[in-house]
């Protein structure tokens, strides 16, 4: 029930449930080429992935690339939250099934299922827009941290700080910033320095579960970005 005006004369909306129940539905890429980050992997009667469904639809016909691998994968069972199979999922499912084509040890969290049609961007550096929550003194070109992208976890460096951004209005300053400080907005060039040196991303505005991430150090959440532009290597 909506708060009686007496309770709180200054507050004239809906209640929670009503809120709730008029929020728009998210919209899901079920149309766009199949994407599925592994969340998690283990071997049961053959190789096992887990993950979400970020775009498309999948089948147990549906032939697969495993990314950055590039390995061709057929799937010989597909399972939902149950352990009954099912014959398809769509995007923004939680799904397992197994896989033929690939050992599980060659499997990481963070790589990437893909329909043959159009595989995942696979980038050694990327440019974002990032906003700075918290952070304990401040930081500039060479700043090292941690990158929390879908099912990615990887370390990265700030490579270069190119623009700052006016809080209110968003633009672009013309001149690069010499470093960031907590509350600023700013575009960076961030440079992948763990594992193989190269992430599986997307841009934001391309593929948004795929393109959104967190930065943290020492344990603490320190900014928050969606990516720009990605820097293939013919750039």
């Amino acid at each position: 029930d909506r708060i009686p005006n007496k309770v709180a004369p200054w507050y004239s909306g809906p209640s929670l449930l009503e809120f709730l129940d008029n929020m728009n539905k998210i919209t899901r890429n079920i149309n766009a080429p199949f994407m599925m980050p592994i969340g998690a992997k283990y071997r049961d009667l053959g190789t096992m992935v887990e993950g979400r469904i970020e775009a498309g639809v999948v089948q147990k016909t549906s032939s697969l690339i495993m990314m950055p691998n590039r390995e061709s994968i057929s799937i010989s069972a597909l399972y939902g939250e149950t352990e009954e199979e099912i014959p398809h999922a769509t995007c923004g499912d939680q799904i397992r099934m197994r896989i033929r084509g690939i050992e599980e040890e060659d499997i990481m969290p963070g790589f990437v299922l893909c329909s043959p049609k159009r595989l995942v961007h696979c980038v050694s550096a990327f440019e974002a827009q990032i906003n700075i929550v918290d952070l304990r003194s401040i930081l500039s070109a060479g700043f090292n941290c941690v990158c929390h992208v879908h099912s990615a976890t990887e370390e990265v460096t700030f490579e270069a700080l190119l623009h700052k951004l006016e809080p209110r209005t968003g633009r672009k300053s013309k001149k690069p910033p010499p470093f960031a400080s907590r509350g600023m907005g700013i575009i960076a060039r961030l440079r992948v320095t763990s594992g193989g040196g190269k992430i599986c991303v997307e841009r934001f505005e391309d593929y948004p579960q795929l393109g959104r991430f967190t930065l943290r150090d020492q344990g603490q959440t320190i900014a928050v970005g969606k990516i720009t532009k990605l820097l293939l290597d013919e750039d």
